[in-house]
C-alpha cells in the first residue's frame, strides 16, 4: 500500500495530509500567508498521532508556483523528511491539483484557467482543458496582462491533497525544481558581446562538445552534417559566439520546408556555464523569425518532460502543450528509464501566398 505524506505551502494556506492509496486518512490546514513554517510544524505534530504516520513510504509536495519564502518551507521539509526516512519525495505542480479538483465539478464544461495570488499585484496562472489536463506552462503576470477570453476562471483556490497524490504518477505534473517563476533580484554579470551567425561545418567540433555536455543521447557528427546539407532549402541553423574569442556557447536549428508547411524546431542548446543569460531566448527569436520568413503557419517542438527550464522558456514565448509522447527519449545506464516528450506548438498567424 502506498501511504503518502502530502505537503503544500504554495498558497497562503499551509496544507498537510496522510493518504493511503486514494483514501484520505487525515488532513489539516492553516491559513496565513506569513506563517507557513510555524503552521507546518503544528500540522506535522498532529499527523504524528495517526497510526499510519510510521508507515509513510513516500512524500508528495507541491512545487508551486508560489512565493519564494512560503514555498521553500514546504519543499525543504518534504525533502528532509524523505531523506531521513529514505523514501521517495515527488514534487508536482500545485496549480494542477487545484485544476484536478475543479474539473470534477459539474459547472466546468469547457477549458478554464486556474489562478492563485502571487502578491505584488500579480497572479500565478495556467490554462486547462475541462478534464483537468494543463494546456500551458505555469506563469506569473499582472492579472490584466492575461487574456482570459470567455473561459471560466478558478480564482484563488487551494491544492487538493488527494489530487496532489494522483499527480505524482503523471509526468506532465512532476517537477524536480520549485516553480518560483519570478526573476531573482540578483542579476548575473553581463556577458561580453554575443554574435549570432549561421552555422557551418567548421563549427561542428564545438557544437558536438555542447551536445555531449547537455544530452544523454547526443547527435553525432554525421547527423549534424546531414542537417547542414539541407541548408538553406529546408534547414536553418545558427551558432552564438561570445566575446572576441569567438567561442561557441550555443546553437539552434529549424526544419521548415516552406510553401506554407509547418516548421519544427530541431534543437536549442546552450552550454551549461552560459545558461540563464538570455542566449536561449536569442536563439529562439531567430528560429521563430526564420519560420515566419518561410511563411510557416505554426511552429512545433518537442522537449523532455523533465527539462523544466526549456519548457518555461517556450511557454513564455507563446508555445502551448498539445500532446505527450510517452517514453520517447532513451536515457543512458545505469537507470535507463525512458523520458516522455512534451509536444508544444506556437501559431504564427501567417499564410503563404
Amino acid at each position: 500500500m502506498k501511504i503518502s505524506l502530502v505537503i503544500d505551502t504554495s498558497t497562503p494556506r499551509t496544507i498537510a495530509a496522510i493518504i493511503a492509496d486514494e483514501k484520505v486518512i487525515w488532513s489539516g490546514f492553516h491559513d496565513g500567508a506569513t506563517s507557513h513554517g510555524e503552521a507546518l510544524g503544528r500540522l506535522i505534530d498532529q499527523a504524528k498521532n495517526q497510526a499510519t504516520f510510521k508507515s509513510i513510504n513516500q512524500v508528495v509536495v507541491g512545487m508551486g508556483p508560489g512565493p519564494f519564502t512560503g514555498l521553500r518551507v514546504g519543499i525543504a521539509f518534504a525533502r528532509t523528511f524523505a531523506l531521513a526516512r529514505e523514501i521517495p519525495c515527488i514534487g508536482v505542480v500545485s496549480l494542477d491539483a487545484i485544476a484536478g479538483a475543479a474539473s470534477a465539478l459539474d459547472e466546468i464544461i469547457s477549458d478554464f484557467f486556474v489562478i492563485t495570488d502571487a502578491r505584488r499585484k500579480e497572479i500565478y496562472w495556467a490554462k486547462y482543458q475541462k478534464n483537468g489536463e494543463r494546456i500551458t506552462e505555469p506563469a506569473v503576470a499582472k492579472i490584466d496582462q492575461v487574456d482570459f477570453e470567455s473561459f471560466p476562471v478558478v480564482d484563488f483556490g487551494f491544492p487538493d491533497p488527494l489530487a496532489l497524490v494522483k499527480l505524482a504518477t503523471q509526468s506532465n505534473s512532476i517537477r524536480t525544481q520549485p516553480l518560483y517563476l519570478r526573476k531573482p533580484d540578483a542579476v548575473l554579470p553581463k556577458l561580453p558581446e554575443l554574435n549570432y551567425r549561421a552555422m557551418n561545418n567548421f563549427d561542428l567540433g564545438a557544437v558536438l562538445e555542447i551536445e555531449k555536455e547537455l544530452f544523454p543521447d547526443p547527435w553525432n557528427l554525421a547527423q549534424f552534417k546531414e542537417e547542414l546539407a539541407g541548408v538553406p532549402k529546408t534547414r536553418t541553423y545558427y551558432v552564438v559566439e561570445i566575446g572576441t574569442t569567438q567561442k561557441i556557447v550555443g546553437f539552434a536549428g529549424l526544419y521548415c520546408p516552406g510553401s506554407g508547411a509547418d516548421a519544427d524546431i530541431q534543437t536549442i542548446s546552450v552550454s551549461v556555464q552560459y545558461q540563464g543569460n538570455g542566449i536561449g531566448q536569442g536563439l529562439l527569436d531567430l528560429l521563430i523569425n526564420a519560420a515566419i520568413e518561410r511563411h510557416a503557419p505554426a511552429i512545433f517542438l518537442e522537449v523532455r518532460a523533465e527539462n523544466e527550464q526549456a519548457r518555461a522558456l517556450y511557454a513564455k514565448n507563446g508555445f502551448t502543450q498539445i500532446s505527450v509522447r510517452k517514453n520517447y527519449y532513451q536515457n543512458p545506464q545505469p537507470h535507463n528509464k525512458r523520458s516522455d516528450a512534451i509536444i508544444m506548438q506556437k501559431i504564427l498567424g501567417v499564410t503563404y501566398e
